[in-house]
């Protein structure tokens, strides 16, 4: 079921689902201190924030973003903590969205895809993340890099679809990993796998598929310099 935004992050209608969610309703007395926090103060979570970032690219497509304001918006979105910063996003579009769960209303369901979209500016994923099955990459005009050192794999075979522009995607590995690219096209852009092979008996196959464009593919070891 699809719920309208005014129901998703504002106001009385995301405390009602958040109760419900939660299995219970508001009563008079006492109550704990989880129960005094708004629900619009929790901290989200990637999958608010690419369904959000989901709904500027739409806007942009309609014509009500243009390029400046689009890449402005992403980058709040990304920096978004709670469910009211990215309400405030989104405030003046008129659109629908499924209703997103507030951190600690149930237990998140996994991750199936993750979509990611690099515009006028890069994108990455470091740190600890969730790892998808499927990755749909898009670095149109601008890079993304995935950093998997610390990320947390829900398969041992991950599909990147790549949708090629004049960005590049590089993907740095666990140890163990493996990356292949056999079924990925080149177009007027290049590879640069130096991270191919098979995995370890308990490592996990990253396989690029898609066209990489005008960009370049890089799956490599991480620099010195870069933190994982």
């Amino acid at each position: 079921m699809r719920v309208r935004r005014a129901d998703t992050y504002g106001g009385i209608g995301t405390a009602r689902a958040y109760d419900a969610r939660r299995g219970r309703h508001r009563t008079a007395g006492t109550v704990s201190g989880m129960d005094r926090i708004d629900p619009r103060d929790m901290r989200a979570g990637d999958p608010d924030r690419e369904r959000v970032a989901e709904i500027l690219r739409e806007a942009a497509g309609e014509g009500r973003l243009d390029l400046d304001e689009l890449e402005e918006r992403l980058e709040r979105t990304y920096r978004a903590k709670t469910f009211r910063e990215l309400d405030a996003v989104v405030a003046d579009l008129p659109t629908e969205l499924p209703l997103p769960v507030p951190a600690g209303a149930t237990s998140p369901a996994p991750l199936e895809e993750l979509t990611l979209t690099a515009m006028m500016s890069d994108v990455e994923r470091t740190g600890d993340w969730q790892v998808p099955p499927r990755i749909v990459v898009s670095p149109k005009m601008g890079n993304v890099k995935l950093d998997f050192r610390q990320a947390r794999p829900s398969s041992r075979v991950v599909e990147i679809e790549v949708k090629g522009g004049t960005g590049n995607l590089v993907l740095i590995p666990q140890a163990g990993w493996a990356v292949d690219t056999d079924d990925l096209r080149t177009g007027w852009g290049a590879i640069k796998n130096k991270r191919g092979g098979d995995p370890a008996p308990d490592g996990v196959l990253i396989r690029v598929t898609g066209g990489i464009g005008m960009g370049t593919l890089v799956a490599r070891n991480a620099y010195f310099y870069e933190k994982g």
